[in-house]
């Protein structure tokens, strides 16, 4: 693989991970519920931690990385509309908020797995894809929990 080619997809990646920080953590101080802080304060210290695996791989790409995909994608954050960001949000759309940045998150590492044709890179996009793959599984299970509440 390219060097170059491999940090300045380090580098797009890194630079995705820290808006991404940031904009959960813009929600964090933008909402007054508490539950809806806890889910985005946690959303944040996982894309810091995502920040941080891919500055440890842009300079030692040899750590071994092994990144869980979901089994299943039930397709739940393709079927809502992105809410706008309020300080009112319900939780629901606060989590269907995050499952869509999440897709979105996913479907750009996609896109650049198949912008390449070098196998190292793209099964590198693909591993991270699957990263926020399983992030916005974990996000459409809580949706589900919270959106589709049975009543008996």
């Amino acid at each position: 693989m390219n060097k170059e080619e491999f940090e300045k997809i380090m580098d797009l990646g890194i630079k995705r991970e820290i808006e991404a920080y940031k904009f959960y953590n813009d929600v964090v101080n933008r909402v007054d519920d508490k539950a809806l802080k806890d889910i985005f304060n946690d959303l944040a210290k996982q894309e810091l931690g995502h920040r941080n695996l891919l500055e440890e791989l842009k300079y030692n790409p040899e750590i071994p990385v092994k990144i869980s995909k979901p089994s299943i994608d039930y397709g739940i954050a393709e079927t809502v509309e992105l809410p706008e960001l309020s300080i009112n949000m319900k939780p629901a759309e606060a989590l269907a908020l995050a499952m869509k940045k999440e897709q979105q998150a996913a479907e750009f590492y996609q896109e650049l797995a198949e912008s390449t044709s070098d196998m190292e890179i793209k099964k590198l996009c693909l591993e991270m894809a699957g990263m926020e793959l399983s992030h916005k599984q974990k996000l459409e299970n809580a949706y589900t929990d919270i959106a589709y509440i049975e009543s008996f």
